[in-house]
């Protein structure tokens, strides 16, 4: 059974008239019979019958006229959909991101995004969470895109876009509270309220005190910036971590670090994406925004 047979048995069906589905399909005559004979041969039917000079549809064909059109109906939408995937101005990102550029980064470049009219059709479904786990849902394809740490795999490609400064936050009444300015040397000896091993700031912060010659005191170790921040409050340490909301409020005093320590007092956010990944076109449309935008910063 081939498609064409099918789309002759559907033109046939529809006209009931041998030359009028032959010249529907631009095909000979001839050929529009032994392609229909051919169909009824392999499924042991008739599809038409003769009476005086007119075609009738036999109850067998009847039957099977459904179940055509329905084929040829699913076609035409899977089509569809792949000249829609094909498109740029329309489709699906899937965006993973960590937590901490939920709340300024991503929403700003979304902003900038769809300030381009041409990108109102693409939607997005967001994926947040900790470095290690969104770096496994892009490698399995539940993610197109990743903005992270740069993970220092051959498999990935990605770039980086956004510099995310940290800060330290004290609790009031903190022996460093009234400074508006802090250096590592300041901190090191205090205890750190901080995230977990798994986290790519928690490494980062390793690699920065051991070029002062000197190790975080670990003295808690939470998932995200909400439980650091509670923590913190109730003065059982400090943290250095990148700004978020959850430090706004009362009790809490955030402190940059001295100027000439900013530089290293900050960690690289990278755009991701699989290097052996087939890229959808509004994928590859946002990707290319975004690192536009960082070549604008």
């Amino acid at each position: 059974m081939t498609l064409q047979q099918l789309k002759c048995f559907l033109a046939m069906a529809e006209v009931l008239h041998y030359t009028k589905a032959a010249n529907q399909l631009y095909i000979s005559q001839p050929s529009l019979s032994y392609a229909i004979s051919e169909l009824e041969k392999e499924l042991g039917v008739p599809f038409f019958e003769r009476q005086g000079n007119h075609t009738l549809i036999t109850k067998y064909g009847e039957s099977f006229l459904p179940y055509v059109k329905q084929i040829f109906s699913t076609l035409n939408e899977a089509k569809a959909h792949l000249y829609e995937m094909l498109d740029a101005s329309t489709g699906k990102v899937n965006l993973g991101y960590i937590y901490s550029i939920s709340f300024d980064y991503v929403p700003r470049m979304l902003e900038l995004f769809y300030a381009d009219q041409g990108n109102s059709q693409i939607t997005f479904e967001f994926f947040q969470g900790l470095h290690y786990t969104l770096i496994e849902k892009l490698k399995s394809g539940s993610v197109d895109l990743l903005l992270s740490a740069n993970p220092d795999d051959r498999t990935i490609e990605g770039v980086p876009v956004y510099k995310q400064e940290l800060f330290v936050i004290v609790p009031e009444g903190h022996r460093l509270a009234d400074k508006e300015v802090v250096s590592l040397n300041d901190v090191k000896g205090e205890p750190l309220i901080s995230l977990s091993k798994t986290s790519d700031i928690r490494n980062h912060l390793v690699k920065c005190f051991e070029k002062i010659g000197a190790k975080p005191l670990i003295a808690g170790e939470v998932a995200e910036c909400i439980g650091m921040s509670a923590l913190v409050r109730a003065n059982l340490g400090i943290a250095i971590t990148p700004l978020s909301p959850t430090f706004e409020g009362g009790k809490l005093k955030v402190l940059r670090f001295r100027e000439e320590e900013r530089e290293t007092m900050h960690r690289d956010i990278h755009l991701l994406w699989m290097k052996d990944h087939q890229l959808e076109p509004s994928v590859k449309r946002f990707r290319d925004f975004i690192i536009d935008q960082s070549n604008r910063l």
